[in-house]
């Protein structure tokens, strides 16, 4: 697994997002002209239907729709170019991050949650989709589109027709430069709000019964009155100064306001010429329509973005070395001069040490010490601040439909188990054992419950064996092992060490962090780790 801390806080060079953005970047460009072209297309339509009207021969119609035609076609090739290209770059980046998390120290997966890591590979990388699948097609119509339009107004019916443009501009700075501030301040005040509500109600069903007893449930209703009134004033303010500016803006864009200037300005013209300051005026403002209703999702999109960013810049621990003597066998688990902890706490100072195979090394030392940080450094979960630890090989899978083993297993102090069957847990360390074998590692635990039992009426006793005959099925080399005899009593802790005697004999190396004072004495070599320093203090012979 892995031992040294990888000292770039970013890689070098161009970030993850961009790694998984460039392949797709011809994609999304090609996308991007298609949905241009489109949009041009659709003026060549307008343009054809305008000169039905001086000019009623078939050919403009013909032409009109085979520009419509064109259009749709082209948009159709732009949503389908942009999406595919899209679902690559998540492919991509859901790779990316697994496999930087995989390789982060526990301790960091721990600081941010379960939720939130499973926020981050579905929802925030979801949360990208109108970021790179819309906003590029959307960024070259409303790029293309509006010029065209504005072209054709001027050389059509002059300047004095821009004034037809005018509600639909003051609109699309609306929604482009004013809605992305007051929404953004606004936005995370809502949310709060509105996570305050969620919990209040929490609190208040929760309590129903509990109000029965203690008569507690007045402080749960009473955060629940303060929270929808939190939210009503919220409401009421976000209605007064966003929901109302925008819904005069979207006024402004719809065809009524741009219609009426163009016709108040041009209804002495050729029809003809008032029908481009009328086509064309609504087409020069409808992209930016189109853009602003996106805007929200681009907002999710960058804060997602930089969620993910943050992750990613994240230091990981790199793989330990591995390594056989000539004849091919492992020469054990080797400490190089390591150091673990942070520069204002060491708990291991420059210790160099080798657990040899086929021994039983126990571990003790004060709380606090760092014994199981020791083991979490060892099984590669944490990074060491210097040295680092040499493994021996990984085993090769002992059959085709074996999966390939790493060279260490640490089995935690706890017992954590799956939801489901006694079977399911054991399966993470042997996943095609048969019934048998893993009922033989139940034995060797001194867990007498069938592979079917389910994990959820186990006590905690008894969890800790099914964690400890997890390292009867492990292929892998090293075992290391946090407190396994904590919750047992004496006679079974007894036969589990015994059981673990033979394991070692088996050509294990086993490490066991304890304060049980038999299994200390019970191992070949006894280290006691104290002020930073391991130091040998006898063991069995």
């Amino acid at each position: 697994m892995t031992s040294e801390h990888d000292s770039r806080a970013a890689p070098t060079g161009r970030s993850p997002l961009v790694r998984a953005l460039l392949p797709s970047l011809p994609a999304l460009g090609l996308a991007s002209f298609a949905a241009a072209v489109s949009g041009l297309c659709g003026l060549g339509a307008l343009w054809f239907t305008t000169r039905l009207l001086t000019d009623p021969e078939p050919v403009h119609a013909v032409r009109a729709g085979a520009a419509w035609l064109a259009g749709s076609l082209l948009s159709a090739l732009s949503s389908w170019t942009a999406h595919r290209g899209e679902a690559r770059v998540a492919e991509r980046l859901r790779h990316e991050v697994a496999g930087h998390l995989v390789r982060m120290p526990a301790s960091a997966l721990a600081r941010r949650g379960g939720d939130a890591l499973r926020r981050l590979v579905s929802d925030d990388i979801a949360a990208l989709h109108h970021a790179v699948a819309h906003l590029p097609a959307e960024i070259a119509a409303l790029a293309v589109v509006p010029l065209a339009s504005t072209v054709v107004v001027l050389a059509v019916a002059g300047p004095a027709a821009l004034l037809a443009l005018v509600p639909g501009l003051l609109a699309a700075c609306y929604y482009l430069l004013v809605v992305p501030r007051t929404s953004a301040r606004h936005g995370a005040e809502s949310a709060r709000v509105m996570s305050d509500v969620v919990t209040a109600v929490d609190d208040h069903a929760r309590g129903i019964r509990i109000s029965r007893v203690y008569g507690a449930q007045g402080g749960a209703a009473a955060r629940y009155a303060a929270a929808t009134r939190r939210f009503s004033t919220g409401m009421v303010r976000w209605v007064g100064r966003v929901a109302t500016l925008a819904a005069v803006a979207g006024a402004l864009l719809q065809a009524a306001a741009t219609y009426a200037v163009a016709y108040a300005v041009g209804h002495g013209r050729e029809p003809a010429t008032l029908a481009v300051m009328l086509l064309f005026g609504l087409a020069t403002v409808t992209p930016a329509l189109r853009l602003g209703h996106g805007l929200d999702y681009v907002r999710a999109g960058r804060a997602a973005a930089d969620r993910i960013a943050e992750v990613l810049r994240e230091p990981v621990v790199t793989p330990s070395p591995q390594r056989a003597d000539a004849g091919g066998t492992s020469t054990g688990t080797s400490l190089e001069r390591l150091t673990v902890g942070s520069p204002e706490h060491v708990l291991v100072h420059e210790v160099t040490h080798t657990f040899a195979p086929a021994t039983l090394t126990s571990v003790t030392g004060p709380s606090g010490s760092g014994k199981t940080t020791l083991l979490r450094v060892i099984a590669g979960l944490e990074p060491a601040r210097a040295g680092r630890v040499v493994l021996p090989p990984a085993p090769a899978p002992q059959s085709p439909v074996s999966a390939p083993s790493g060279p260490v297993l640490l089995v935690p102090q706890g017992g954590d188990a799956l939801p489901g069957t006694v079977r399911d847990t054991l399966r993470l360390s042997a996943p095609h054992a048969a019934d048998r074998d893993l009922a033989e590692a139940l034995r060797r635990a001194q867990l007498d419950v069938p592979p079917e039992a389910e994990t959820t009426n186990l006590s905690g006793g008894e969890r800790q064996r099914l964690a400890l005959a997890r390292a009867f099925l492990t292929d892998a080399p090293v075992i290391l092992l946090d407190e396994p005899t904590s919750a047992l009593d004496e006679p079974t802790a007894a036969r589990a060490v015994a059981e673990l005697r033979l394991l070692a004999a088996e050509g294990k190396t086993l490490v066991i962090v304890t304060h049980d004072l038999p299994l200390a004495a019970a191992a070949d070599e006894h280290l006691t780790l104290a002020e930073g320093h391991l130091t040998t203090t006898g063991g069995r012979r």
